[in-house]
């Protein structure tokens, strides 16, 4: 059996101040105590903030953290401690040898001076980016796992990273079997998603049929946009959102989380 979590972190002052809240609690250490719990191969996260990480990775010390960060401000964040927020990742945590590991950037500035502004506006302006990790699992052999976090505000520019994102996994199945954690911004029966469902399908990439709504209540969405994408020929044995409330304070969404098993033919 293989167990795989996505979560988005939410980069927020608790993030950013290492996991740490204003009443006490250390989310960090709870984050780290649910992966353990529960047993996580591997887990897919959004918005982790510099400090949250390396608090995490103190926690975890017999995981592999794999990814870059979004925006280095290598210099900056020594002068201006304070940016150590901006300096964002989509790590990639897991048990097994990491063999690969590259972190690209997905397509993020519109095309037009309308779009511009409305991004703007939305606050959606940023550089997104996916983490691939090639990864030596006991369970399965040789796997890749992408782990991304797309745009909010703009379909133009969801369209354009859903492709990028399909043309690497494309070229990383051909090697190994792919699996597809992240936040998509997108519920499964959006046309530009579900267009992009059907894509993975032909190439035999399933999504896992999680649709209870994963963000936060003030939220429009109806039904889940946190996701995740296994090989076809896996059996599903367990899937859902989770429910502790020990890591409500590390996100607005609900993880999504998925087991399942190698299917011999």
């Amino acid at each position: 059996m293989v167990k795989v979590m996505s979560i988005n972190c939410q980069n927020n002052a608790v993030n950013r101040q290492g996991g740490r809240g204003l009443e006490g609690y250390d989310y960090s250490l709870m984050l780290a105590n649910h992966i353990i719990d529960n047993e996580y191969d591997l887990v897919g996260t959004q918005e982790m903030s510099y400090r949250f990480t390396e608090k995490l990775k103190s926690y975890l010390p017999n995981y592999l953290f794999s990814g870059k960060y979004r925006n280095k401000l290598a210099i900056f964040k020594k002068l201006i401690p304070k940016l150590q927020g901006l300096i964002e990742n989509n790590n990639v945590i897991s048990k097994d040898q990491v063999m690969y590991e590259k972190t690209f950037t997905l397509p993020w500035f519109p095309h037009n001076f309308k779009d511009i502004k409305y991004a703007i506006k939305r606050k959606s302006l940023m550089r997104r980016i996916a983490t691939v990790v090639l990864i030596n699992t006991k369970e399965l052999g040789y796997i890749y796992i992408v782990n991304t976090h797309l745009d909010y505000a703009l379909k133009s520019i969801q369209e354009r990273q859903l492709e990028k994102l399909y043309q690497a996994i494309n070229k990383y199945r051909k090697e190994y079997p792919v699996i597809l954690t992240g936040d998509f911004n997108m519920e499964y029966m959006n046309p530009i998603f579900e267009n992009f469902i059907h894509k993975l399908e032909n190439i035999g990439i399933k999504r896992v049929p999680i649709d209870d709504k994963t963000d936060a209540l003030k939220y429009r969405h109806k039904s889940a946009i946190d996701h995740i994408f296994i090989p076809s020929e896996y059996e599903v044995m367990d899937s859902g959102t989770v429910k502790d409330e020990n890591i409500r304070g590390v996100t607005d969404h609900l993880a999504v989380y998925v087991e399942f098993k190698k299917v011999e033919l």
